[in-house]
């Protein structure tokens, strides 16, 4: 028997389904994570990465070790033909042509044992060197082995290119030939059983030095594993060896087709081999169903990981939740919307492959989840969809957004449903987080009476505009304003009054201001606005602006009275001089004292150390 498994360890493998193969290199490193619970050693993650690429052509690596080893075969078995003792065959050429055709047919039969494959040609190579010439059994094996292989290229079961590999197949038929032409130079018929035992041991090791060094130089992978294997090869070739003496002795007492009678043990272990095949290729199939599903609840449970650590965004909320949930559900498309706050509208936050095939399944789902505000599930063209509303476990308010899946085929379980509902729920919580979340920080950075930005706020965008000048350049401005006689105001008209004065000003203030600007209170009627982009000539204009504005307000006090309403302004900018927060504020509160000094009403700017 010949043996072999599923990187190779005795060549014949190359003919029919497993090549040297570019997955099993991480097996051979030792490097592949252990999947499901398996505990495995190199031999079975060799035969598990390998699985899928059975059809993969050799590398050139490969093809070049396959090639010189055949070569070395083919000299050796063309000089034991022509100069090793002639010796004479014990049956007629029809006998050895019939066992030869038996070891052809024998050798496409892979048993699967373990990690490897045995290949029952024991059966017939015992035969063949009782019966044909031993010095011509090399040749007549390697031309079995072609024979088959060529049968398989010509069905397209295999590549061309696994004849390269039919010397390698073969060398195991010329350690024997020479014991055998050692011990017995003129007729095998009385070899004594250590000649056999030693015909045996040379085939074994010549079979190990063959394939290991094939699998090193194509492959690399270490000898240590090949032995595994063989260990087991050995042990089956050992049991099947005297059923192949017994055929060889009872031709040659005058059963001259005994041999062809052990085709039934082929035959029977080719009947096994297909039903067993099927099971492993079935429990593959499921293996890899199961690591799929690992894969997509790894992902789902990693989204939900991000969810906890993103920056309680809302959008980023239901994106997250919404690829956790098609990754876990094995979805063909999805959405996630917000509600845009105007009833039952949805704004479109985040989308996964949405084909136009998909989309009246979304629509409609999403759309009954929205109204309902429970799981909704709809089918439209073939394509299942499900929706479920993203929403606070109170269920007090309206639902911050949906979250919707597709599939095309086999709709979504109730168990998948579930699944949906609690990520969803989840996410309600993290919803209402965000929510709360929102309310704290814009109290943390809002002053209550004005609604600007406060003084911790005002700090914050100061430094960050002065690291943006120092990193890329970008010109920052500050415009300072301080009411005139406010503390007048207050003590006149009361200090209702005069919070009704700081916040028209803020107001105003508000409308001055670009998309990326800051107005501020920088405290009591000292009041800001942070410029970002802007150069001192474009501040100066905003500040005059900002003033005149503020002068033009029509005020009443709480009597009725009216009210006038100035202010100082003092800008200052970054430049070479200035390049610190700190720095920044002391100018522009100078150039606010020196339009103070000045007359008040008016602005002026500090350029350097020079206030104008």
């Amino acid at each position: 028997m010949r043996a072999e498994w599923s990187m190779e360890p005795t060549a014949v493998v190359h003919d029919r389904h497993v090549p040297a193969y570019p997955a099993a290199r991480t097996a051979r490193e030792g490097d592949r994570p252990v999947e499901l619970g398996e505990s495995v050693d190199g031999v079975d993650r060799l035969l598990d990465d390998s699985w899928d690429e059975r059809l993969v052509p050799f590398e050139r690596r490969e093809r070049a070790a396959g090639a010189a080893i055949s070569a070395g075969f083919l000299a050796s078995a063309v000089w034991l033909a022509v100069a090793a003792p002639a010796m004479e065959a014990r049956a007629p050429v029809w006998v050895i042509a019939l066992v030869a055709i038996c070891f052809s047919i024998s050798s496409r039969v892979e048993f699967p044992i373990g990690a490897g494959y045995a290949v029952p040609t024991q059966l017939f190579l015992v035969p063949l060197f009782v019966l044909a010439p031993p010095p011509l059994v090399p040749l007549i094996v390697v031309a079995a082995h072609a024979v088959a292989t060529l049968v398989d290229v010509l069905r397209q079961r295999v590549r061309a290119d696994r004849l390269v590999d039919v010397g390698v197949d073969s060398w195991h038929s010329v350690a024997p030939a020479l014991v055998i032409i050692a011990v017995a130079p003129s007729s095998p018929g009385d070899f004594p059983w250590w000649a056999v035992l030693a015909a045996f041991s040379a085939q074994m090791l010549s079979e190990v030095a063959t394939s290991t060094l094939r699998e090193w130089l194509g492959s690399g992978i270490p000898p240590r594993l090949q032995i595994q294997v063989l260990v087991k090869v050995w042990a089956i070739d050992l049991l099947l060896t005297p059923l192949g003496v017994m055929a060889a002795t009872s031709s040659i007492d005058g059963h001259r087709a005994a041999p062809v009678a052990l085709m039934g043990v082929v035959i029977l272990l080719a009947v096994v081999t297909r039903d067993r095949t099927q099971r492993i290729e079935q429990a593959h199939v499921r293996l890899e169903a199961l690591r799929a599903e690992r894969t997509r609840l790894e992902v789902a449970v990693q989204r939900i990981g991000d969810a906890f650590a993103s920056k309680l965004d809302l959008d980023a909320l239901l994106n997250i939740t919404m690829r956790a949930a098609f990754e876990a559900l094995d979805a063909d498309g999805g959405r996630a919307s917000a509600n845009a706050g105007h009833g039952r509208r949805l704004v479109r936050r985040a989308t996964i492959r949405e084909d136009r095939d998909l989309e009246p399944a979304l629509v409609a789902a999403e759309q009954a989840a929205a109204l309902t505000g429970e799981v909704s599930v709809a089918t439209v063209n073939d394509v299942s969809a499900v929706a479920c509303p993203v929403r606070e476990p109170s269920g007090d308010r309206q639902a911050a957004g949906v979250v919707t899946l597709a599939r095309r085929s086999g709709g979504f379980t109730d168990r998948k449903q579930a699944l949906l509902l609690y990520l969803c729920e989840q996410a309600g919580v993290a919803s209402g987080d965000i929510e709360r979340h929102t309310v704290l920080h814009r109290q943390a950075l809002t002053d209550e009476l004005t609604g600007l930005a406060n003084h911790r706020r005002f700090q914050e965008v100061v430094s960050l505009g002065t690291d943006a000048y120092k990193l890329s350049g970008t010109p920052l401005a500050l415009l300072l304003f301080d009411l005139d006689n406010f503390k007048q105001v207050n003590d006149t008209r009361g200090h209702q009054t005069g919070d009704h004065v700081l916040r028209a000003v803020s107001d105003v203030l508000r409308t001055c201001c670009r998309a990326g600007d800051e107005a501020a209170r920088y405290g009591g009627e000292e009041l800001a606005i942070v410029l970002h982009a802007s150069e001192l000539p474009a501040a100066l204009a905003v500040a005059e602006r900002a003033r005149a504005k503020i002068a033009a307000l029509q005020l009443v006090d709480t009597e009725g009275r009216d009210l006038t309403v100035t202010t100082s302004v003092g800008v200052a900018a970054l430049g070479p001089g200035i390049r610190e927060p700190r720095a920044l504020i002391a100018a522009a509160d100078a150039a606010l004292y020196e339009a103070k000094h000045a007359g008040k009403n008016r602005v002026h700017f500090q350029a350097g150390t020079a206030a104008v």
